[in-house]
């Protein structure tokens, strides 16, 4: 059967022919504005078994399928793109009749039929010098056409023309993403909002009204999701397919479940969309409340306290010389991780500026002063004071030699490229040495000494108030014994240990074993 067309062709998709070992397929690229809803960058759907001219031809009905539909659904129709692309694979669209054609240089053709491959090809290249001969009269209608278009559509909104359509789901994640990057929120938040976002419209499968969001929906996210596998959309098994795709290749693959604290920030980020849409009106009831969230055991997803013999371990006199002489941020940083119970982006992103000297009192603050510097909330911001056994250990020694060095960094070999902080390749550079020292425990990392100071100073009876001031918990906060007390030793708390006393000896620093790293 024909498939008939009315529409002014603005822009064709184009295929990308992907020759595999079940035959050839069809890589579309999707529009940016339709993304969110279709839920995936590219679309990619088999051929079957057609070949040459017979090929692209049916690619090239597909791309004239999808530039309607894109069409369509942009003027808030509901098109199932799934079911269009496989009555073209399948020969059930074997033809297009195009009517009412306006070409990009103006000319209109009142009907064109593709009945084979060449006309295909003769409307292609008419498609490409149209574009490439449109004049600037036309051009400028065009762009004046469409700013009539965007203020009818502010006239609507305000109030001044017909009722507003209901706001669509698409519409909404977009409208929240730009929301989260206005907010100025940190580029991470707002790419895992835009994953999480993306991953619910696309196991959802269509563009709604928000206002039809049902527990159902929300179930249904949280089902796909569990198949979801890590790095998809890097892996070439995985990355050019949709959604579904993905999720129900994963299933075949017998892919591992995420991590609880994986789907947990999923819940987290879908519920601050949610709720965005309850308080602006456009959804009556949070869909999420009533549906049980996960666990999140700390022991898997958040680490737990080293151990003595680990602690030892990790600080071995042979092992860890030889292992952190390589960079500065790996000698001193453990170390300021094990006295501080900082994070490790606090510290791998520490400027000399941050080393201060406080009524006598040497140590080193937790703030964003620097253009890439991040806290994690308000209580983050404090001064810690250094330990004897980091300043015994030649600490403030090496500081100076960095600000003789002229560097505006403690650690100038720590990149942050990704934007994702600098603390990232010194967690994952100590998380290989660890486990190659015999700590093997799933999920521990440097996330580890704020658990075991922690720990330490709850069991010589310290308060809660006090090791939040060190850790940087707000008084009162429960996360702090949540997380950072291991309430496993409880019982044999011991109520008159002063401080924090690890059974390690730290390695002298050696004056200028760190001059070249200092001033490449």
């Amino acid at each position: 059967m024909p498939l008939e067309v009315s529409i002014e062709v603005s822009i064709l998709p184009k295929p990308l022919m992907m020759p595999r070992s079940a035959g050839l397929y069809a890589r579309f690229f999707v529009p940016t504005d339709l993304r969110a809803s279709i839920g995936s960058r590219y679309l990619v759907r088999s051929l079957g078994n057609r070949r040459g001219d017979h090929a692209r031809l049916a690619a090239a009905t597909m791309g004239m399928a999808l530039s309607m539909a894109f069409d369509a659904m942009r003027k808030g129709m509901t098109v199932d793109l799934e079911e269009l692309l496989e009555k073209v694979r399948s020969g059930d669209i074997k033809e297009l009749t195009l009517k009412d054609v306006t070409l990009p240089d103006g000319t209109r053709i009142a009907q064109a039929q593709l009945d084979n491959p060449a006309d295909a090809g003769i409307f292609g290249d008419l498609m490409v010098r149209a574009r490439q001969t449109e004049p600037t009269e036309v051009m400028a209608a065009r762009v004046a056409k469409r700013r009539q278009q965007l203020r009818e559509g502010s006239q609507r909104i305000s109030g001044g023309g017909d009722a507003p359509k209901a706001l669509m789901l698409s519409k909404a994640m977009a409208d929240h993403l730009s929301d989260l990057a206005g907010a100025r929120l940190h580029q991470k938040t707002v790419l895992e909002s835009r994953h999480t976002l993306r991953l619910f419209a696309g196991i959802i499968g269509k563009d709604v009204p928000v206002a039809s969001l049902t527990q159902d929906h929300v179930r249904a996210f949280f089902e796909g999701v569990r198949y979801w596998p890590s790095n998809a959309t890097k892996r070439s098994a995985y990355r050019d397919l949709s959604v579904p795709e993905v999720i129900k290749l994963a299933k075949k693959n017998q892919e591992p479940e995420p991590a609880a604290w994986t789907m947990a920030k999923h819940r987290q980020r879908l519920s601050v969309f949610l709720v965005s849409l309850v308080e602006g009106k456009h959804l009556s009831v949070n869909p999420l409340a009533g549906i049980r969230a996960i666990a999140t055991p700390d022991s898997e997803d958040t680490g737990s306290p080293f151990t003595d013999a680990e602690l030892k371990a990790i600080f071995d006199p042979v092992e860890f010389p030889k292992w952190a002489s390589k960079y500065p941020h790996r000698w001193f940083g453990p170390i300021l991780g094990l006295y501080s119970g900082a994070r490790v982006n606090e510290i791998a992103q520490l400027r000399l500026e941050d080393i201060d000297t406080i009524d006598g009192v040497p140590g080193f603050f937790v703030r964003k002063i620097g253009k890439k510097q991040s806290i994690k909330n308000k209580h983050s911001r404090r001064f810690i004071p250094l330990a004897q056994p980091v300043i015994e250990a030649g600490f403030l020694t090496y500081v100076e030699e960095a600000r003789q060095a002229g560097v505006e960094r403690l650690f100038p070999d720590l990149p942050n490229s990704t934007g994702l902080g600098y603390g990232r390749q010194l967690s994952r550079q100590f998380s290989v040495y660890i486990k190659r020292q015999g700590v093997s425990e799933k999920g521990q990392g440097f996330h580890g000494f704020r658990h075991t100071i922690a720990s330490k100073l709850d069991e010589a009876g310290v308060s809660a108030s006090a090791i939040g001031a060190l850790t940087g918990h707000g008084t009162g906060q429960t996360v702090l014994e949540k997380f950072y007390i291991d309430r496993r030793s409880l019982p044999d708390r011991v109520a008159t240990l002063a401080k924090f006393i690890p059974p390690v000896l730290l390695p002298t620093y050696k004056p200028d074993e760190f001059e070249i790293n200092l001033r490449r």
